[in-house]
């Protein structure tokens, strides 16, 4: 996911890439990959797969943890967060649609993304409020 370095042998030409990001939906995986190589710093960012089940006949879903820098030029670094994939696969054993699912609210993530100084002092102190309660 990092990298964009997908094996798009197993994925449908014109699978459709779908989830939170205001980007999405992108229809095909050559169109998709081109847009995740770009989006992180591989140097400095991390994915992990927590889990990976079979769920009903043609949906897989994948649990993971991700950090990062973005490659944008003010380098945002965006907290760990969590999330999760469906793979939603043909009779040909082909992923047509893949949907993403985050832990991080939209909002959270552009606000991190383009204004990390705020996004800082606003996620903190509902951080500390939690702690408190």
């Amino acid at each position: 996911y990092i990298t964009g370095k997908l094996n798009v042998t197993i994925y449908c030409d014109d699978c459709i890439f779908d989830g939170p990001d205001p980007d999405m939906p992108v229809c095909g995986v050559r169109k998709y990959t081109n847009a995740a190589s770009q989006l992180f710093d591989v140097r400095h960012s991390q994915a992990e797969l927590l889990s990976l089940d079979v769920h009903d006949e043609g949906i897989v879903r994948a649990e993971w943890r991700l950090q990062g820098v973005l490659r944008l030029p003010w380098r945002p670094h965006l907290p760990t967060y969590t999330g999760s994939t469906l793979y939603h696969v043909n009779e040909d054993g082909l992923i047509y649609r893949h949907e993403e699912q985050w832990n991080m609210t939209v909002l959270r993530a552009f606000v991190e993304t383009l204004l990390p100084g705020i996004a800082t002092r606003v996620w903190k102190r509902d951080l500390r409020d939690a702690v408190r309660s």
